[in-house]
């Protein structure tokens, strides 16, 4: 038992000895910048800043008919999420937290969370719009809506717009979901 025990050991440190040893190819330098500024953050479906970072934007009401195929898309509606008190120059976005529990894996648009009673719409998602470039936004990329430059006003909108999206022939019912997002410094 004696002579295996050693055995082991031997043949682990002689294991450890022959490994090759692994040359570098190059190094990554990471860098960045705290920052004390922090912008205040509000948000709605006007163009005047809104009270607080959490809002609601009440959709339009459509008509289950205008949803009939996948990939149909209608009701949308303009929302703003405005940011404040910035330092001139600084350039703003925002990010959908991918990690949103309402996005649909498979699409990137946010399922109906609407309650059972009534009975919610079915096969119909909603999907949010990048306000400047008027592409829908692939919410589980996690990525940057276009970028806004705060200018000496210290203030500036970003817009976005929701809109529903069928995901075979949309039923009538009440639609409700939600994301969380950030705004970010790119």
């Amino acid at each position: 038992m004696k002579t295996i025990a050693l055995a082991v050991v031997f043949l682990a440190v002689t294991g450890v000895a022959a490994l090759p040893a692994v040359a570098a190819d190059g190094k990554i330098t990471l860098t960045g910048e705290i920052t004390g500024t922090t912008c205040s953050i509000s948000g709605g479906t006007g163009s005047a800043p809104g009270t607080s970072p959490d809002f609601s934007v009440p959709l339009n009401k459509v008509q289950a008919s205008a949803l009939k195929a996948p990939g149909q898309t209608a009701g949308a509606k303009p929302y703003y999420i405005h940011v404040g008190s910035c330092p001139k120059d600084t350039t703003v976005a925002v990010m959908y937290e991918s990690s949103s529990p309402a996005i649909n894996p498979a699409t990137g648009n946010l399922v109906n969370q609407a309650p059972a009673k009534p009975e919610p719409a079915t096969f119909v998602e909603v999907q949010l719009v990048d306000g400047v470039t008027h592409r829908p936004m692939d919410l589980r990329l996690g990525q940057n809506s276009s970028p806004a430059k705060v200018p000496a006003s210290g203030e500036v909108s970003l817009p976005f717009a929701a809109q529903y999206i069928a995901t075979g022939t949309a039923t009538p019912g009440p639609v409700s979901t939600q994301v969380l997002y950030s705004v970010t410094f790119p």
